[in-house]
């Protein structure tokens, strides 16, 4: 069995190792990792460290699961951009594989590109990190020998690990003030179920592209409820009527893999 090539492993990786018990991973991340039966585990960093003696075997599918070594914009550029550009050189020359998965973000669409965004509307990032997303993105789907499939997932979420109930548990008094009135989410579950499915069925190589990952936008009362119903909302935060981006996932319904 070809194995599935996932760099930079961590809690999605995991989450999608779990649910294909029977496929066999190479997990690379810069952080020692919890040990999983299906899972051949390589700490590297891979912007820092040689990765010249990486196994090159086959693979039938690489996943590139990037993130920012800081928050500022020199953090996503060597998160996003000098990662990508050794890592794509590296998979175009060493690694014969079939499929690749890259998650992005819908970070790269802005304000300005208004409500049900879909897959066809030209991404406006509203700040440099935006932009920088938008550049690996756009590298990727440039240079890799590959044609990828492009993960835009908003507002990554657990439900037991919701920001709004570590907020209630660290509460100090004082209400924190929303910047919007609604947020779009999307489960880590469905996340790595998306990708899982693309994995195992070999029709999914046809789909490829940006695929926006995005559950219907809720208002912050709503997800309150939801994650903390035991508590009233008013009592933590101070709720706004400024009205931001939503998404249209039409496209991620239609393509099967959310089944």
């Amino acid at each position: 069995m070809k194995k599935v090539l996932i760099i930079g492993y961590g809690d999605i990786g995991k989450r999608l190792a779990l649910m294909c018990p029977q496929q066999e991973f190479i997990g690379v991340s810069r952080s020692i990792s919890q040990q999983q039966d299906n899972v051949e585990f390589i700490q590297l960093d891979w912007i820092k460290d040689s990765i010249h003696n990486f196994s090159k075997e086959q693979i039938s599918t690489v996943v590139l699961i990037f993130k920012p070594t800081s928050s500022d914009v020199s953090g996503y550029q060597t998160g996003f951009l000098e990662a990508s550009h050794k890592i794509i050189d590296f998979l175009n020359h060493n690694i014969i594989f079939e499929k690749l998965i890259i998650v992005s973000s819908t970070r790269v669409y802005g304000l300005s590109n208004g409500r049900n965004i879909t897959e066809l509307v030209m991404p406006i990032p509203d700040d440099e990190q935006g932009k920088i997303i938008l550049d690996f993105e756009n590298f990727v789907f440039r240079e890799s020998k590959v044609e990828p499939l492009i993960l835009r997932p908003s507002g990554l979420y657990s439900e037991n690990k919701h920001w709004m109930k570590s907020y209630i548990e660290a509460f100090n008094g004082k209400k924190y003030s929303l910047p919007f009135s609604e947020a779009n989410m999307f489960s880590r579950d469905n996340l790595a179920l998306v990708m899982a499915n693309y994995i195992s069925n070999y029709e999914s190589i046809k789909i490829s592209g940006p695929l926006i990952c995005s559950e219907k936008a809720l208002s912050y009362s709503e997800i309150f409820s939801r994650i903390c119903p035991e508590y009233s909302f008013e009592d933590f935060f101070i709720s706004s009527d400024v009205v931001g981006k939503s998404f249209d996932s039409q496209k991620l319904l239609d393509s099967g893999l959310m089944r």
